[in-house]
């Protein structure tokens, strides 16, 4: 009898490979959601030839000009792909996107549905 995995197997996102010569898996169901918020936010609206509402096109605002009307229409959009794709998965306690000179920052603090302890996911992107 084989002993079953505690989290089911999921590549890790980005795709890498380890030591062993396979894709690595994530570990956790914390691990899992965390990549997938990472792929919803970093993905371009229409980048994905079957789903292509899918994403946010943040990576594609980082060249717009950095201002207020970019960083409310960050948060928006940012907002309504979470709602639309993690909705069930996560729960978006705060979400702050700043604008400063040529760098666009997010930062998100969401719990995992059902969870009580709360998450941090940053990430910046700087234009040239």
């Amino acid at each position: 009898m084989s002993s079953q995995r505690a989290y089911p197997r999921h590549l890790a996102f980005p795709f890498r490979i380890g030591d062993d010569g396979r894709p690595v898996a994530v570990q956790s169901r914390e691990e899992h959601v965390r990549d997938e918020l990472l792929q919803l936010i970093l993905t371009s609206l229409g980048e994905r030839a079957f789903v292509p509402e899918f994403g946010t096109n943040v990576r594609r605002l980082t060249f717009e000009n950095l201002d207020q009307a970019t960083q409310s229409l960050t948060k928006a959009t940012i907002t309504q792909a979470l709602r639309r794709w993690l909705g069930g998965r996560v729960e978006v306690e705060e979400l702050e996107v700043t604008v400063s000179e040529s760098t666009l920052a997010v930062e998100l603090r969401y719990r995992l549905a059902g969870a009580a302890d709360s998450r941090t996911l940053r990430f910046q992107r700087g234009g040239a």
